[in-house]
């Protein structure tokens, strides 16, 4: 039996969650019997072992992977990246530069030339993109959100995390679009999947690339 912390609440579903520790912890009625909880559990147990083996796979990666070995990951690619004494992190002709000093601090100055790219980056694919959809967002934020790319707000204010820039460059087009549609459809009804479909016919699999890109260390610069 796999070894798990219960939570009971005023709920009516039982749900089981593997942590990022590979903890299981399972989510259970008031008054549902043990017995049936654990029957549950026996008949997910190969779906917890994935999971907990998927996590164990994310935390080597984040902790094999370093700033230090000098490549800078964008786009779905690996580029060149320099240390320099002091200064701000900058790019120049397709090599990028951080300052000097131990892999925390790289990593947090990292963030900040990610949080530049993309600010740029994203304002000038969103211009793009709302010329030819005929909307107009209201404004255009960067943020360090974790388990969502983009949102657009009831005001239509588009926020994007600046995580999206380890993408490929064909996804990120694809939030983007995502989020300009809701401009016009603040849903995922059926209208709001075809106006995306109008510019990316493939976006079901822009999403699973997009989950592929979150599960293997879209969040490796986090601390801890």
């Amino acid at each position: 039996m796999v070894e798990y912390t219960l939570i009971r609440s005023k709920r009516r579903t039982l749900v089981i969650q593997v942590q990022p520790d590979q903890t299981v912890v399972v989510r259970a009625p008031l008054r549902l019997a043990k017995g049936q909880i654990e029957r549950f559990l026996q008949q997910k147990e190969g779906w917890i072992l994935l999971q907990q083996q998927r996590m164990e796979q994310r935390q080597h990666q984040k902790e094999s992977f370093s700033l230090s070995q000098g490549k800078f990951p964008l786009f779905g690619a690996l580029f060149p990246l320099c240390f320099v004494q002091g200064g701000k992190p900058y790019e120049k002709d397709g090599v990028f530069y951080l300052p000097q000093g131990d892999e925390p601090s790289l990593r947090a100055a990292a963030q900040l030339l990610y949080r530049d790219i993309a600010r740029r980056e994203l304002q000038r694919r969103v211009a793009f993109y709302a010329q030819r959809m005929g909307v107009q967002p209201t404004g255009l934020r960067i943020n360090g959100a974790r388990g969502r790319w983009g949102s657009c707000s009831g005001k239509n204010s588009l926020n994007f995390s600046w995580r999206l820039m380890l993408a490929p460059e064909h996804c990120v087009d694809y939030v983007v679009v995502h989020e300009l549609c809701h401009i016009l459809h603040h849903d995922h009804s059926a209208q709001f999947w075809r106006e995306v479909e109008r510019f990316f016919p493939d976006w079901r699999e822009c999403r699973r690339t997009l989950a592929q890109v979150a599960e293997n260390g879209a969040f490796w610069l986090d601390e801890g």
